[in-house]
């Protein structure tokens, strides 16, 4: 049984079940007398792994019971927000595909030690929608789709084996990128990843969680991304440089992940900087689709007054 975890806003934000592009809120599951860990989605993972079986009970109730079924509600029937309502960190693994290093005029080989940095959830964080608010600073916002993948059991120290073992699930992100921030002209610093990758709104992320169990083989999936209808990335996370469990194991040695937490894996070739600086523009929509995970659709909006 295929299910993925989301927030709907009714409006506070609420659990909820997407089975096949519908959504059974938890407050309604639990009006009907399902029993459930948690009305939050990163409550959930606080024990993923003991909660994770008896979600899939209850998806499974929601299909074949017809009392159950009749609950779910269409994607048009609910307000999808941000699917973790917020992680404590969210890290960005960066130059982890030869292709977009080599658009960028970089090393495409595997850099050591392997670049990382954070981005602050509660201000970079935003759900499917038109969500992403431009900043008016930057002239060249770019995109980035990214695999996002979902911490489920305190990480610290670990090895690979016990890091990709942690992981509770996977969603679709975006690395949004002001590039003329990130190499500005006038600074010292090579690369201010601030500046650069952590203005607010600047990590779309969902619409849901993809447990684990549910995607095959997280090293051979398709990503693809479209801009206003026009495909701009087209590639696999085979290409990536690090694979995930080492990319989890390397941050882990430098800071304790915990369940909940967000980690973006790297984008392949096909940003803006391909593209003849086609950066994006208010209006512009987004969608981005990763294989087995889902599809996240956004649309830049006009800088705040």
């Amino acid at each position: 049984m295929n299910f993925g975890i989301a927030t709907v806003m009714t409006p506070a934000p609420i659990a909820a079940l997407e089975i096949e592009g519908r959504y059974w809120p938890f407050d309604v599951l639990e009006r009907y007398g399902i029993e459930l860990p948690a009305l939050e989605v990163k409550a959930l993972f606080s024990d993923w792994f003991a909660h994770i079986g008896y979600l899939a009970h209850v998806a499974e109730r929601c299909l074949k019971e017809p009392k159950l079924a009749s609950l779910g509600l269409s994607a048009d029937k609910v307000t999808l927000g941000l699917a973790i309502q917020f992680p404590n960190k969210l890290i960005g693994v960066g130059a982890n595909y030869s292709s977009h290093l080599e658009e960028m005029n970089l090393p495409s080989s595997r850099w050591d030690p392997m670049p990382f940095f954070i981005k602050p959830p509660t201000t970079t964080m935003v759900g499917p929608g038109k969500t992403v608010v431009m900043p008016a600073i930057t002239r060249q916002l770019d995109w980035e789709i990214e695999l996002a993948v979902v911490v489920g059991r305190r990480l610290s120290s670990a090895s690979r084996e016990e890091a990709m073992s942690a992981i509770a699930g996977y969603s679709v992100g975006l690395d949004m990128s002001a590039r003329d921030w990130i190499l500005h002209p006038n600074s010292p610093i090579k690369v201010d990843m601030l500046r650069g990758k952590c203005q607010d709104a600047m990590c779309p992320f969902g619409p849901v969680v993809r447990p684990a169990h549910f995607v095959k083989d997280p090293h051979q999936l398709r990503l693809q991304l479209w801009v206003n209808g026009q495909l701009r990335q087209d590639a696999s996370t085979s290409e990536m440089l690090y694979r995930i469990d080492e990319q989890l194991s390397i941050v882990s040695q430098f800071m304790t992940l915990e369940p909940g937490d967000v980690m973006l894996t790297g984008t392949p070739a096909g940003s803006a900087v391909a593209w003849d600086g086609a950066f994006l523009q208010p209006g512009d929509r987004i969608r981005a689709s990763i294989e087995q995970v889902g599809v996240l659709d956004v649309e830049v909006a006009a800088p705040r007054a």
